[in-house]
């Protein structure tokens, strides 16, 4: 009797864990329902379990430690710029030979960053161009209006001026001279100009008393160059240009030569002449502690070529 007692609790116990076992296998293959309520009361997307397990699209994040370099570079030069840059910054570095075919594009991010004063290169690039055509000249009188207005003095609203007055002003600070000359020339026309010299990812949202635009490291290269060789603008004009760009910046702070550059916030720009071995250097970081480094690496490069 007492075994039969026995074999039954066994027996009833074996079933029990093959139904705990069946309900729990159901219940990791059920599918789960998520239900949206909205203020009408309607019901909407169904998701299974299955869906939620997937991996987000990697391929929409940029990581600081995926670099790229563009095709063509010089390995040497790359492994230069990439060891200078270091490991823990996002930045864009383009430099070019003027003098060799040598170059190296290299860059961890390829997003547009904003631009501030480098838009003033941009702007009088525009300028002679427009000279150089004719649409522009020591008789155009510009008109300073309520929307250029800034906070900096050396031009008034209601008054007008030519386009070399304005230049001058905006070289020294003039955030209203910079806006009379951008609003004149329009936005469409800078653009127009730049993308003949080569910037393609370059965009114009504003004006100077805010946020004007964003721009890239290899478009700044491209107009750089473009402006050193002559091109759009034409040599008189580009030699013009050229010598207007007598800021300072920590890229070109190990240089040495003739240096025409231009600096605003993390990007920063330099046409070197050294010897024979001249090149242009621009670059964008977050971390800009790097950039004597990075001009110091890039300039031995260029000179031993």
């Amino acid at each position: 009797m007492k075994n039969n007692i026995l074999v039954g609790a066994l027996i009833a116990s074996l079933l029990s864990f093959i139904v705990y076992t069946s309900t729990y296998k159901d219940a990791e293959n059920r599918e789960l329902n998520v239900v949206q309520v909205k203020k009408k009361g309607t019901v909407k997307n169904k998701l299974s379990s299955a869906s939620q397990d997937k991996e987000p699209n990697v391929n929409s994040i940029e990581y600081s430690n995926h670099v790229t370099s563009k095709k063509g570079s010089n390995k040497t030069l790359v492994k230069a710029i990439k060891k200078a840059m270091g490991e823990d910054a996002s930045y864009q570095v383009a430099a070019y030979s003027l003098t060799k075919s040598s170059f190296a594009e290299v860059k961890n991010t390829s997003s547009a960053q904003k631009g501030g004063k480098i838009f003033e290169l941009y702007l009088l690039m525009a300028l002679y161009y427009q000279e150089k055509n004719g649409k522009m000249g020591s008789s155009t009188a510009i008109k300073v209006t309520k929307a250029d207005h800034a906070t900096d003095q050396g031009v008034s609203v209601g008054i007008s001026y030519g386009p070399s007055y304005l230049r001058q002003q905006m070289l020294k600070g003039s955030t209203t001279a910079a806006n009379a000359l951008l609003r004149t020339i329009g936005a469409k026309t800078v653009l127009k100009v730049i993308k003949k010299a080569g910037a393609t990812n370059t965009k114009i949202t504003g004006n100077f008393k805010g946020t004007v635009g964003t721009t890239t490291a290899s478009d700044l290269a491209a107009v750089m160059t473009s402006i050193y060789k002559g091109k759009v603008i034409g040599a008189s004009y580009g030699q013009q240009l050229m010598v207007l760009l007598t800021g300072k910046n920590a890229l070109t702070s190990k240089l040495s030569g003739t240096i025409y550059q231009i600096a605003s916030d993390n990007l920063a720009a330099a046409i070197v002449q050294n010897s024979g071995n001249n090149y242009v250097i621009a670059a964008w970081t977050d971390k800009t502690d790097n950039y004597a480094k990075l001009g110091s690496a890039i300039g031995n490069f260029m000179n031993k070529q």
